[in-house]
């Protein structure tokens, strides 16, 4: 783990530089035609762990205009390493109790008097005429996008409570000075925030942040717990309060070492209806729902700024790799020390669950009742999970074949099943595609959207697993080794082991096959009798 956490974003940069996870682009390139596709390849094409960071620093357009700012993609989530990095961890698998500490310690922000985030004000007149348009915002999926957008951690305050909120939303450019702000009406800024400024009859102050350190980026896209500041558990993973800046314009305060903050007003009266857009379920969303509008009070950032480019769509992408990284993290801590199981190994949230939809739980079964405590407890955890999956401790959650496997031989449907209700589908169209109304969406009448709890842990003694002993794999792979055959990524399990459905004698019987004695002459017979 290093020994201090990261200044800025562009000190983060020449970590993953060190570590061969960023790759610059110094030829031209256009952001609305070949910059994402160029991402999309590697998405498609390369497996996690060979996954970069892009900088690309000629950026063009589709007019051949220039831009001074480079822009960058896959800095937060484009591997589960560079998540880990991201996190102060250089074991991917440290994040885990990093998230923990990080939740049960956190530290408070403090505010400063300046910061680099606001080397630059654009304000007034500019913002009118050129405003979002000086942003290299690039086109997503270019031949069905219908807009550009930046996606990133938007900042809002309950106007009586004070209570601050950080999540991870998107801003629809709508104009120069306007986007639409792309928030769930389940998430906080809406749930809570939004009802008090329509109440007071004022618009809503929200700081959208582009280019801050990656834990501010994790904590809002964690779902974590409203009315735990998501910028005291970023100061707990940076071991340091994070540094505050207020805006220029609107009453709030924002990372000080951010790339980019745009400063705006949402407002709870006037809507507009969006255009096609593409998000975590892997379509496009062109439903045109009408969301809320932002009008643009100002532009700050560093001389030299760097545009963070969030890539959302189909799995996998950047968004994914931090939503369902973020999920693991909040589901194993919430699973093993908010309620207490110790039973929990493993938790998994796969890439094309899109990081909400599908669960898969790793664990040691010491009592018939466990899984379903373990499957409701998870179900507990938010109003959005589809699928959650118990599986043993020797299955592992990360490998869908094996899931498969749990699920095709260690579970009944009509008795390992379980549908839920009540639930919120968020942006999963299979909820949509037969509602009438959009006020529906967020929770289709009568009685909302479902889930399925399934039960694939072994319920009793099973034979062994079809594979040979350990000690004659292990000696296989000696003579491997010996005749220099390509390296092994051997996959669990890659040895036998009993499950409860096998006995002394015929372990001996197998032992005695594999020192040639086929039919067992030197084991006592006992299966002979009269019929």
């Amino acid at each position: 783990m290093p020994r201090e956490y990261y200044t800025d974003l562009r000190n983060f940069l020449e970590a993953l530089d060190q570590r061969g996870k960023l790759y610059r682009w110094s030829r031209p390139v256009d952001k609305d035609s070949e910059l994402m596709p160029l991402m999309r390849l590697q998405y498609r094409g390369r497996a996690d762990e060979a996954r970069q960071a892009f900088l690309f620093e000629n950026v063009t357009d589709a007019k051949a205009g220039r831009y001074d700012m480079k822009v960058l993609t896959g800095m937060y989530g484009s591997s589960r390493s560079i998540i880990g990095l991201g996190m102060g961890c250089e074991d991917p698998q440290g994040i885990y109790e990093k998230w923990r500490h990080a939740v049960t310690h956190p530290i408070a922000p403090v505010v400063v008097e300046r910061g680099k985030v606001q080397e630059e004000v654009h304000t007034g007149a500019e913002l009118e005429k050129i405003g979002l348009t000086m942003l290299p915002a690039p086109v997503e999926e270019p031949g069905f996008s219908g807009a550009i957008r930046v996606t990133g951690p938007f900042i809002t305050k309950d106007a009586e409570t004070g209570m601050r909120n950080v999540g991870m939303y998107s801003g629809h450019f709508y104009g120069p000075d306007r986007f639409l702000a792309g928030i769930a009406r389940i998430h906080d800024a809406m749930l809570y925030h939004f009802p008090v400024a329509r109440r007071r009859s004022e618009a809503l102050p929200v700081a959208v942040c582009l280019g801050a350190l990656p834990d501010i980026a994790y904590v809002a896209a964690a779902n974590i717990p409203y009315g735990l500041d998501e910028l005291s558990v970023a100061g707990a993973i940076r071991n340091r309060p994070v540094e505050l800046v207020r805006c220029k314009t609107i009453p709030l305060e924002v990372p000080a070492e951010a790339e980019i903050v745009i400063e705006g007003e949402l407002s709870t009266e006037t809507t507009a209806r969006e255009k096609a857009f593409s998000d975590y379920p892997g379509y496009l969303m062109a439903e045109h729902a009408s969301k809320q509008v932002v009008k643009v009070k100002a532009i700050t950032c560093r001389r030299g700024a760097i545009f963070p480019a969030i890539l959302v769509g189909l799995p996998p992408s950047e968004s994914n790799g931090i939503s369902r990284t973020c999920r693991e993290m909040m589901l194993d801590n919430y699973l093993k020390y908010g309620c207490g199981i110790p039973e929990v190994l493993e938790v998994s949230c796969p890439e094309m669950g899109g990081g909400w939809n599908w669960w898969v739980i790793r664990m040691k079964k010491s009592h018939p009742s466990k899984p379903q405590q373990v499957l409701h407890a998870a179900a507990s955890m938010g109003a959005t999970n589809k699928v959650i999956i118990v599986v043993d401790e020797d299955i592992d959650p990360k490998d869908p074949e094996m899931v498969m496997w749990a699920m095709s031989f260690a579970m009944q449907p009509h008795r390992d099943v379980q549908i839920t209700t009540g639930r919120s589908p968020l942006l999963d169209p299979s909820a949509h595609a037969l509602m009438t109304k959009p006020e529906d969406r967020s929770f289709p009448p009568p009685i909302g959207c479902s889930g399925m709890l399934i039960d694939a842990t072994r319920k009793g003694p099973y034979p062994p697993v079809g594979l040979p002993k350990k000690h004659f794999m292990e000696r296989a792979m000696e003579i491997w080794r010996q005749e220099r055959m390509p390296e092994l990524k051997l996959r669990t399990p890659w040895y036998g082991y009993p499950l409860g459905m096998w006995t002394a004698e015929d372990d001996a019987q197998a032992e005695a096959v594999t020192k040639g004695d086929y039919f067992g002459t030197s084991v006592k017979k006992n299966d002979e009798g009269k019929h």
